[in-house]
């Protein structure tokens, strides 16, 4: 995933994203797909321009399903697609970075040394703004010092100049990496036992009632909206369709402090649906609802999470969220020592030393413990779960339709799970 590609390709077809959503856009072209967001560029309406038949050169970075987030696009005869370029100063930015770790340090001395109610709510918000800014000023940072942008930007100056050599060469020879056989770019993620059918779920087949629909998209509409309030709020974005004229809805969920992340880190592309696009459709019978979508337009697969059922990317997250706890706990541990050699003045001596490796040893040890009870007891449930819900089985299921359709395309396999 962190290399970039330049293509020269035959443009097909340019599609916006269903009405209120139609900021995320799809560029056909060639055998490839290309996702982007109009607010990227400095003028997107070139893509309006574009006929079928037009040559043009793209720069873009691979996406998990195999599709790819377009930077930008050029063609000789109708113009360019140029990204919004703004001049980023390093030490600026270091300098914000730096004051947002200032922030964060005097909001958690704050929090715990003025024991006020209201002082303490204070420093809590005060924290809660330190963290966005710091997240803010260091995707910020990350991406100005990116050899990838670089690369990116300098692809675009030389086709400009009418050097389209760069688009010609072999993405592993261009970007020094070795060449992958397909087979080796499969995920083992769909090679495990909470996504794929065991002998088990066959015998609840008659109890899953699923069905398959297939038809064109139309009447496509999309609105945004959320359920709960505070810390429970879900953002979502919920498209409405009729195909083969029964009216249908899919609820896509989003995180709206990460919406304005740059696309430069994009692992995958939101979810896509344009008026006529030919889908197939996995409907549970019981209630009507659309539990996977796959986009035989440009081959995408969408499958809805929901109810207690676990996959193995929802498993892999919860493990990076124990450990990025336990670092962070570790890392105000830290702070709190630090803080009281300062109050007690002078440079810590051999015995203050030993029992900071103790408190370190007995906090390392505790948290350990922590870490694979929890994860003991989720593996468990998602194992039983996974052994005897037939919601579970019926996720299974899904999975393995919109497999399915995707290998009768010739593919790669890859499902997107959508909360």
């Amino acid at each position: 995933m962190k290399k970039i590609c330049f293509y020269d390709l035959p443009f097909i077809r340019h599609d916006q994203n269903a009405p209120s959503e139609a900021k995320l856009r799809r560029i056909l072209a060639g055998d490839k797909v290309f996702y982007t967001y109009s607010r990227q560029f400095i003028d997107a309406k070139v893509l309006n321009r574009l006929v079928a038949g037009d040559r043009v050169y793209i720069g873009a970075h691979p996406l998990a399903d195999g599709s790819y987030w377009l930077h930008w696009l050029v063609s000789e005869e109708k113009g360019s697609l140029q990204p919004k370029v703004t001049d980023i100063s390093k030490s600026n930015v270091i300098l914000k970075v730096l004051g947002a770790m200032a922030v964060l340090g005097g909001s958690a001395y704050g929090y715990f040394h003025w024991l006020n109610i209201w002082l303490m709510l204070l420093f809590l918000f005060v924290f809660v703004f330190g963290c966005w800014w710091f997240v803010s000023s260091f995707q910020t940072l990350l991406v100005s010092n990116s050899s990838r942008r670089r690369r990116l930007l300098q692809g675009l100056e030389q086709v400009k100049r009418g050097d389209v050599s760069v688009c010609h060469a072999p993405h592993h020879l261009l970007l020094g990496e070795p060449q992958e056989h397909p087979a080796q770019r499969l995920s083992d993620e769909h090679d495990n036992d909470l996504d794929t059918l065991q002998a088990d779920d066959l015998l609840l087949a008659d109890r899953v009632a699923l069905a398959s629909v297939r038809g064109e998209a139309t009447e496509v509409s999309a609105r945004r909206d959320f359920t709960g309030s505070g810390k429970s709020r879900r953002d979502f974005v919920e498209y409405q369709f009729t195909c083969n004229a029964v009216r249908f809805s899919f609820r896509a969920g989003f995180n709206s402090l990460t919406e304005d992340l740059n696309p430069l880190f994009f692992r995958q592309h939101p979810f896509f649906l344009a008026v006529n696009d030919p889908v197939n459709l996995v409907v549970n019978q019981q209630n009507g609802a659309v539990l996977g979508v796959c986009n035989e337009r440009d081959g995408s697969a969408y499958l809805k999470v929901g109810g207690l059922a676990v996959s193995f990317n929802q498993l892999k997250l919860m493990y990076k969220v124990m450990l990025g706890c336990c670092t962070f706990l570790m890392m105000m541990l830290v702070f709190f020592i630090a803080n009281d050699w300062w109050q007690q003045g002078g440079m810590p001596d051999k015995w203050d030393w030993l029992d900071a490796a103790d408190m370190f040893y007995a906090f390392g040890l505790m948290s350990v413990l922590i870490f694979c009870v929890f994860m003991l007891l989720v593996e468990v449930s998602s194992w039983l779960i996974r052994k005897y819900s037939i919601g579970a089985a019926r996720f299974a299921f899904a999975r393995q339709m919109l497999t399915l359709f995707k290998r009768r395309r010739g593919v790669k396999p890859y499902i997107q799970e959508v909360a």
